[in-house]
């Protein structure tokens, strides 16, 4: 295979770095067909190396794949994987994205959402496209602990997973955070777009609505770092 810089329509894509690739290796190793070294590389204690083996995934160094594939000069390895279409669970607690845009954003809430274990993350709408390299680096190979499934809607959403508490998280809110009693083990978590955030006439009679207070000295909080705060809320009980 020809590889080229990632683009949304491929049917693979790319994880960047040491950390996401040996994640890659650990977690979904049948998706993975080839990871490419750069010759600086010291794969210490040959751990990759050992995992390629393994699995019997092809490796090999190449300095001219690497540039091609990562923009930042610190990328030592690249593990290139098909993509695979993915399911959330019934059973499970969900975190609900309604258009994330920034592919930053959406690797760091992959991470808080495997540290505080929820495993299961819907995208609702045109989003943020989650197999792009940027996502999976800013995830730290997070992205291979989780099942991420898009949806039309917030209706096609609640079609299919209905048997739970919806929270909303929104400036406009009737709850407070730190006032909320959590009853039912299994809930989504919803928040919106880093600048618009939800849409309040379509949001306003779904589930609660709830605002994490802080000082006026802020407008609001960065989306990762409201979904991690409500994360460590919601998993205290």
């Amino acid at each position: 295979m020809k590889f080229k810089t990632y683009k949304k329509d491929f049917e693979y894509s790319y994880a960047l770095g040491a950390s996401p690739a040996i994640e890659l290796l650990q977690n979904r190793p049948e998706d993975c067909f080839k990871i490419i070294f750069s010759p600086s590389y010291p794969d210490n204690g040959g751990k990759i190396k050992n995992l390629c083996e393994k699995y019997n995934i092809p490796c090999e160094e190449n300095q001219k794949f690497i540039n091609i594939l990562s923009p930042k000069e610190n990328c030592y390895v690249i593990g290139a994987f098909k993509k695979r279409s993915q399911t959330i669970a019934q059973n499970k607690s969900h975190v609900v994205l309604d258009n994330p845009s920034d592919m930053g954003n959406i690797g760091t809430i992959i991470r808080s959402c495997a540290g505080f274990g929820i495993s299961d993350i819907a995208i609702i709408g045109n989003g943020a496209d989650v197999y792009n390299p940027k996502a999976i680096r800013a995830s730290m190979g997070a992205f291979f602990h989780v099942n991420i499934e898009y949806f039309r809607s917030v209706g096609d959403y609640l079609d299919s997973h209905n048997n739970r508490e919806i929270y909303t998280f929104m400036l406009d809110a009737e709850h407070s955070l730190s006032d909320l009693s959590v009853t039912q083990n299994i809930y989504s978590l919803v928040f919106g777009n880093e600048s618009s955030g939800l849409d309040y006439d379509i949001y306003k009679n779904i589930g609660k609505s709830v605002v994490i207070n802080h000082t006026d000295k802020i407008d609001s909080l960065s989306l990762p770092i409201a979904v991690s705060i409500a994360l460590f809320w919601f998993g205290r009980f």
